[in-house]
């Protein structure tokens, strides 16, 4: 049996089941590639009408989520982005309600753009239809924001953990700041911020928050002692368990990281991205086919796009071009919608 054919089930049952997962963590894209795979594997035709009610369903999901993209991308000023997602959620779902806000939104752009200046950025492949979504941008420091603090705060906080999304939603302005100010790398103003509001937030998210920014200025050694306290404070608060994880990898502290992070897979913390970071440590410290069996386990998860672009170039160094090439057409070579 083939590389490909250890690692991936091909039966519509299977296809379906994956396509559902996806769905479940919102991984859109990858959701409808497993029901368009699963269609065209279904020879009998029993699940036809299953696959194309979830295919729907999923680029209904990616339809709004262009639109919402969409309209962050206008109020940053980037109107050549704006316009890409409104036609891309157009082309994407025949339901009367989106195409008939995309159509609103379009009208009410070029209106605006005739009566001023609205600078624009190059055309690009902006669908936001990949596993991971689009997260929102980190602003550029000189920009003046045109949506109100708490709203801009919100968009940030979306690309968090679902618990943790709870946690911080909660924390007010103050904090909104100072997580607004770390975004925009301004590292020295987000500590200070951080520090006014140390009696208004957990300690654990206090030492987490505070443990990240030490780590992006390069103090490493007080950052690990903040984010392990962050951990005992609050053993699943996920964000300090990874954090913990990447500031003991990027200082080459390879078991210590793989200690923390053989913890987060046997308590499934975030277990995804501590599957991929144990696969690079694999083949940061040489065990390339450990590794290369690692991110091929991934590729069965929603896991699979960042996994995949980790295992195409280790299955080229190793000589396994049939096998890379196999990676590359299933995974990596999508259009961009």
């Amino acid at each position: 049996m083939s590389f490909i054919g250890r690692w991936f089930s091909k039966s519509p049952s299977d296809l379906l089941a994956k396509g559902d997962n996806c769905m479940k963590s919102e991984s859109y894209f990858d959701a409808r590639t497993h029901y368009e795979d699963g269609l065209k594997r279904n020879v009998d035709g029993e699940l036809d009408a299953v696959f194309r009610e979830r295919i729907a369903t999923a680029n209904l999901r990616l339809a709004e989520r262009n639109l919402f993209e969409a309209e962050f991308a206008h109020s940053h000023g980037d109107l050549t982005k704006a316009v890409d997602h409104l036609e891309l959620a157009k082309t994407l779902t025949s339901d009367p309600t989106i195409r008939e806000k995309a159509d609103l939104l379009l009208r009410n752009y070029a209106e605006s753009a005739l009566h001023q200046d609205v600078p624009t950025a190059a055309p690009s492949c902006t669908s936001c239809s990949s596993s991971s979504g689009c997260a929102p941008p980190a602003a550029d420091e000189t920009s003046d924001h045109s949506l109100p603090l708490l709203e801009y705060y919100e968009l940030l906080i979306q690309q968090l953990p679902a618990q943790q999304y709870q946690r911080y939603a909660l924390l007010g302005e103050n904090f909104a700041f100072a997580f607004i100010t770390a975004s925009q790398d301004e590292h020295i103003e987000a500590l200070a911020s951080l520090e006014r509001c140390i009696d208004q937030i957990p300690q654990d998210i206090y030492c987490y928050e505070k443990g990240k920014l030490l780590h992006r200025l390069g103090n490493d050694s007080a950052a690990e002692q903040l984010l392990r306290t962050a951990i005992k404070l609050n053993p699943v608060n996920e964000l300090a368990w990874l954090n913990l994880s990447l500031v003991l990898r990027e200082s080459n502290r390879f078991q210590d990281a793989i200690t923390v992070i053989e913890i987060m897979i046997s308590e499934k913390i975030m277990l995804g991205e501590a599957l991929l970071m144990r696969a690079d440590i694999f083949d940061a410290t040489g065990d390339h086919e450990s590794a290369v069996n690692q991110y091929a386990l991934l590729l069965q998860t929603p896991y699979a796009r960042p996994a995949a672009e980790k295992l195409y170039p280790l299955l080229q160094e190793s000589g396994r071009q049939a096998d890379a090439a196999a990676i590359f057409k299933k995974y990596l070579n999508k259009s961009c919608h």
